[in-house]
């Protein structure tokens, strides 16, 4: 069990892509900004409504259990999510390492 099973029946997938940033304010009013090093993609996944809790019961429970400590590899597949990889060819497809930070 890992996070791919999450992204492989997910119903939804965001990624937020925007670095972040620090900013500070002179006394006369110019305004410095600096990127925060490599932005991280948060990616944030929904399940669907309707299988039985039964049917995925232990594929959520092994994905708890991963807690926010244990990493592991995905891969966006271009045939489900071709949106994600835009004009690229299907041939392209990434791999993360992820964590879970959040888990409902």
């Amino acid at each position: 069990m890992s996070f791919q099973w999450v992204l492989d029946n997910a119903t939804t997938l965001s990624i937020d892509r925007l670095d972040t940033v620090a900013s500070t304010q002179s006394r006369d009013g110019t305004v410095k900004a600096i990127s925060r090093g490599t932005p991280k993609k948060i990616f944030r996944v929904r399940l669907p409504d309707g299988p039985r809790w039964s049917d995925i019961y232990t594929d959520i429970v092994a994905a708890e259990a991963l807690d926010r400590h244990t990493t592991a590899t995905i891969t966006i597949e271009y045939a489900k999510f071709p949106w994600y990889y835009g004009n690229t060819s299907p041939g392209s497809e990434e791999s993360y390492t992820v964590i879970c930070v959040e888990f409902p």
